[in-house]
């Protein structure tokens, strides 16, 4: 007769198996896995094109792609900042750079239009990382409706109608090798702090957007070769945030060389920096609870050191 022990001991395995499997992938992911990254450098010249390349982790991503042998074709809203984007990362090699400007906050863009100039090229790696929310202690309803539609314009509406205005291109591209598209996310997609509920919705509509166009390259039909991923990243030190570098909040550089290292590995949704990986998976451990509790206290006081710099 089994006993109650027994029960309790295979119920205990099989509630760790998933666990195991879990800690087994992060071990693959974070210390074992080569990067595939040269993978997207078939049929040369290659393209690789990235949104919010003016600065921070866009810009890193870009050197560093460039830096693997990808031409690049970047996008940012200010002609003075690309000019000196593209000519810095141009002194590096021999590549191409090119770059186009766009307001992604703006309500109203010709996508097609956008993407015409580029149409006879390779490109073979899309990374999207315009996107960003102003830190402010205003509720929703103090801000105006513009600033709000903002938010959600350049984080969510952008990056899809881009990619909406990208996929005839990139599918020819897929018939000579794989084509990536990867959308940077927000840790605040998961936990949706206070004040940056539009922000956080925004990344939430990214997760559901990466799925449903992975499922329709992948799965709907004859495979295309595209995949999609979707970046969880908690604070990266940037001019947007300025914080203190540290093993939980990497520079734009090292970040970056994490994001290349981990480009088309194989899972939808990942943190390339191994330290967001960890938070998140403590996060999921504490409960929906005590993270809404920490965050709401951590957003505080970061709001009372803002004001004493001001």
């Amino acid at each position: 007769m089994v006993s109650t022990v027994q029960i309790l001991a295979v119920a205990g395995v099989v509630l760790l198996i998933p666990q195991l499997y879990r800690f087994i992938n992060f071990i693959w992911l974070y210390f074992l896995r080569p990067s595939t990254v040269h993978e997207y450098l078939h049929h040369p010249p290659t393209y690789a094109l990235i949104t919010g390349a003016s600065d921070g982790i866009g810009k890193a991503v870009a050197r560093e792609l460039y830096d693997k042998g990808f031409n690049l074709i970047l996008h940012g809203r200010n002609e003075e900042k690309m000019r000196k984007v593209a000519d810095e990362i141009r002194a590096r090699g021999a590549h191409d750079v090119r770059y186009f400007l766009a307001d992604a906050s703006a309500p109203s863009h010709d996508f097609a239009r956008m993407v015409e100039p580029y149409k006879d090229l390779n490109i073979t790696l899309v990374f999207h990382n315009v996107g960003s929310s102003d830190f402010t202690k205003e509720r929703i309803d103090e801000q105006n409706e513009s600033y709000v539609l903002g938010i959600a314009q350049r984080n969510a509406i952008f990056p899809l109608l881009l990619t909406r205005a990208l996929l005839p291109k990139l599918r020819l591209s897929a018939r000579n090798g794989p084509v990536l598209v990867a959308f940077v996310g927000s840790q605040a997609g998961d936990i949706s702090p206070p004040r940056f509920s539009v922000y956080a919705a925004s990344k939430s509509f990214l997760i559901a957007l990466t799925r449903g166009l992975d499922n329709d390259e992948r799965v709907w039909g004859a495979p295309t070769g595209i995949r999609f991923e979707y970046l969880a990243v908690g604070q990266v030190q940037s001019n947007s945030l300025r914080v203190q570098a540290s093993l939980s909040s990497p520079t734009s550089e090292r970040f970056a060389k994490a994001v290349v290292a981990h480009l088309g590995c194989g899972w939808r949704r990942y943190a390339p920096w191994m330290p967001h990986a960890v938070m998140q998976w403590a996060m999921e451990f504490l409960g929906e609870k005590a993270v809404d509790m920490f965050t709401a206290q951590a957003i505080g006081q970061m709001l009372e050191e803002r004001e004493k710099k001001d």
